[in-house]
């Protein structure tokens, strides 16, 4: 059911995008007389665009007590379920385990990369494949759900770096965290 209201959230707001677009992109045909109009161009660098590239949404179900809505992009397909707080609590776990894993020198491939998978034995919805070559460590979330299932990737990260890491799957982490901090405790 909660699937279901996703979709139609999704869709909704893609059909407002498409409309939008399309009123904006009409021309008039009638121009009145004695009149000067200035025509407006758009500026490309306004316009607004549907996100590319791996993308992650998460949000608590509304009316329902720790239920979350879960979307997970790849920059042309995504996949949607709907998860409870203990199941965000181990997704929530496997993230900071992959996080730590890829900063430690521990199963670095040197001619080839060596992929090491992350997931708790008992909840396979979510799971992080840390793949290790040199000094980089690349992720890849897999989210399964009755929907089917996807795997897409969620950035890199370098070891022994100063600079600050920017991965999608750190972003994940701070979502899925956000997330559960949202949720009011039963008084």
């Amino acid at each position: 059911m909660q699937t279901k209201l996703m979709i139609r959230i999704v869709s909704l707001g893609l059909l407002t995008l498409w409309v939008s677009t399309a009123v904006l992109a009409q021309e008039k045909t009638k121009k009145p007389q004695n009149q000067v109009i200035e025509q407006q161009q758009l500026d490309p660098r306004k316009a607004l665009n549907p996100p590319t590239g791996p993308s992650f949404y998460i949000a608590a179900v509304e009316g329902s007590r720790g239920m979350f809505s879960v979307l997970l992009g790849d920059g042309g397909n995504t996949v949607a379920g709907t998860f409870t707080l203990q199941q965000l609590d181990v997704f929530e776990a496997v993230l900071e385990a992959a996080k730590a894993f890829a900063l430690t020198d521990e199963k670095v491939g040197s001619g080839s990369p060596i992929t090491t998978r992350l997931m708790d034995q008992h909840e396979w919805s979510l799971f992080v494949d840390v793949s290790k070559i040199g000094n980089q460590s690349r992720f890849y979330v897999s989210l399964v759900t009755p929907q089917g299932t996807l795997t897409t990737q969620a950035g890199e990260i370098t070891r022994g770096s100063k600079k600050e890491p920017s991965a999608l799957l750190l972003s994940i982490l701070s979502k899925v965290q956000e997330a559960k901090a949202g949720i009011k405790p039963l008084q």
